[in-house]
């Protein structure tokens, strides 16, 4: 019962549906246990959680750093945590030192579990949460405020209602607002783009 695939990861998850594989049909559920390299390791997680075919579980060996960053909250948030959370819980079940593997590598590692939320919003909601996200974490560094306004084209003072009535401040940073904020702007964004 086992198929072994010689393929690219990132090219096979896209083509990991139903149709491409027709004896997934009877597969109920399935888990993805894997050691992902750095450079990879955003995409590969988001096509799984965002894709067609979700997996139950997926247990991962990360960078450390990278998983801590997944399992990251508020005032320390990044577009990948927030990318993660939206669709799943994060959770780091153990470190595993450099020494542990030969040759060692630089870092050290961290095995994280994420569970995969029942399901997730609507593809149009999925796009929109993203914008807003990507246009809030534009600049690090600067006031929500500013970066929203510039990265959605939205005139300032529209903007500022739309986070008063949210109930954030002007000028927090992307890093300080939670995957339930991000929401929220996200759908009066979304309303706003509606009328």
């Amino acid at each position: 019962n086992v198929e072994i695939i010689h393929a690219d990861i990132l090219s096979l998850i896209l083509s990991l549906t139903k149709l491409s594989f027709p004896h997934l049909n009877d597969v109920k559920a399935y888990k993805v246990v894997a050691n992902l390299p750095y450079y990879i390791s955003s995409p590969v997680i988001q096509k799984f959680l965002y894709g067609e075919f979700r997996p139950e579980r997926m247990v991962l060996l990360l960078q450390k750093e990278v998983a801590q960053r997944i399992c990251a909250k508020p005032p320390r948030m990044s577009l990948l945590a927030v990318s993660v959370q939206y669709a799943a819980d994060p959770k780091i079940v153990a470190f595993v030192k450099r020494g542990s593997f030969w040759p060692a590598p630089k870092v050290d590692s961290a095995i994280l579990r994420i569970t995969p939320k029942k399901s997730v919003p609507p593809k149009k909601e999925v796009e929109e949460f993203f914008r807003v996200a990507r246009a809030g974490f534009s600049n690090p560094r600067k006031q929500i405020l500013g970066n929203l306004s510039t990265g959605l084209r939205v005139e300032r003072i529209t903007m500022e209602k739309i986070l008063k009535d949210a109930g954030i401040s002007f000028s927090r940073r992307a890093e300080t607002l939670s995957v339930a904020e991000w929401a929220s702007l996200a759908t009066s964004c979304g309303n706003l783009s509606e009328t």
